[in-house]
């Protein structure tokens, strides 16, 4: 098949986003069924739907992954180690040129933002190797918040590469519902988390999915003291007194701007 979408395509995008524009449902459990429907459609093996606190070309990105969906914890724990390798910055400075130059929802593939030739030579093509993680399509929208809704999906490591028409086909159905981008974490956060140590992210996102102190420390090759350390650290800087409160911080606020269940 070519890069053009069919017929039969047409109308199960067409489906798809009417069945979750209709849906009487919180935000988070429309965003799921858009990206697990998405997913299905284009074959791909698991997604992620992050914010990004910048755009600044060739400065390294600093992500709050808020859903996912086909990781295993491994796996997971490979791909926040690699988000923030020091490669990640320039292998991704053509993404975000693209996206301030259009200034609207920019979704590319991996193969269009960087060659094989400078991603194969980077350190998170070998942490994507480890976690089975090869083919991705990026796609990043901006919200009325000044915020980036981003999300990635992605395929197994030995499969082919998404096409030029699944990557369209992602495009249309993640633009077609643009309340879905907003509010997805509050905006107020965004500086607070691009401050963060690196290592601190990567914790900020292992608490976020709900993992143990005990569970961090074996993905991140802690202590459980360190982990302890930085958990502290983290909850100063929220001004939170747990987990729960933790993760509610990133989903709603403070409980005054944005409502719990949309």
């Amino acid at each position: 098949m070519g890069n053009q979408i069919d017929e039969v395509e047409a109308r199960e995008i067409v489906s798809l986003i009417g069945s979750v524009a209709m849906m009487d449902a919180p935000r988070n459990g429309r965003r799921i069924a858009l990206m697990d429907g998405l997913g299905q459609m284009i074959n791909a093996d698991a997604w992620l739907w992050f914010t990004s606190a910048h755009t600044t070309e060739g400065e390294q990105p600093a992500h709050t992954i808020i859903l996912r969906h086909g990781f295993s914890d491994e796996q997971f724990a490979l791909m926040i180690e690699a988000s923030e390798s020091p490669d990640m910055a320039h292998l991704t400075a053509p993404f975000f040129h693209d996206y301030n130059e259009t200034g609207g929802h920019t979704t590319r593939l991996r193969q269009q933002i960087v060659s094989n030739e400078v991603f194969n030579a980077s350190e998170v093509y070998g942490l994507w190797h480890r976690a089975n993680i090869g083919p991705v399509i990026l796609s990043a929208c901006p919200t009325s918040e000044g915020q980036v809704s981003t999300i990635g999906l992605y395929r197994n490591f030995d499969k082919p590469a998404f096409s030029e028409r699944e990557s369209r086909i992602a495009h249309i159905i993640l633009s077609e519902i643009p309340s879905l981008h907003e509010n997805i974490s509050p905006s107020q956060l965004n500086g607070s988390v691009a401050a963060l140590t690196p290592r601190l992210r990567q914790v900020l996102n292992c608490l976020l999915q709900g993992y143990s102190r005990k569970e961090i420390a074996s993905h991140l090759n802690l202590s459980i003291h360190t982990v302890g350390e930085y958990v502290t650290e983290l909850y100063k800087r929220f001004d939170v007194h747990s987990q729960t409160d933790l993760v509610r911080r990133f989903l709603a606020g403070d409980g005054g701007d944005i409502p719990l269940l949309d």
